[in-house]
């Protein structure tokens, strides 16, 4: 599957997985998109805090939706920050 992380940037990824973002203590504060390159390499992605977490919640689920449906997903306008 192939992801527009930026303009001019598409990668080839095998695996994408949405998860709550826990910082040990049980209580979700974000949602962050975990995606494996195809080289092998983790790329983690964590949504703005501006973001409500139902929101960030919600657009992931449907971005992973997309690209394993159409085979290739943009991902450039998402409000995200690397881990």
């Amino acid at each position: 599957m192939r992801v527009l992380f930026a303009a001019g940037r598409v990668r080839e990824v095998t695996d994408v997985e949405v998860v709550g973002m826990d910082v040990g203590d049980g209580q979700i504060i974000g949602t962050q998109v975990n995606f494996i390159m195809a080289n092998g390499n983790k790329v983690e992605y964590i949504y703005s805090q501006n973001v409500s977490i139902e929101d960030s919640g919600q657009r992931a689920v449907e971005f992973v939706q997309d690209l394993y449906k159409n085979g290739y997903a943009d991902f450039s306008q998402e409000p995200v920050e690397m881990l």
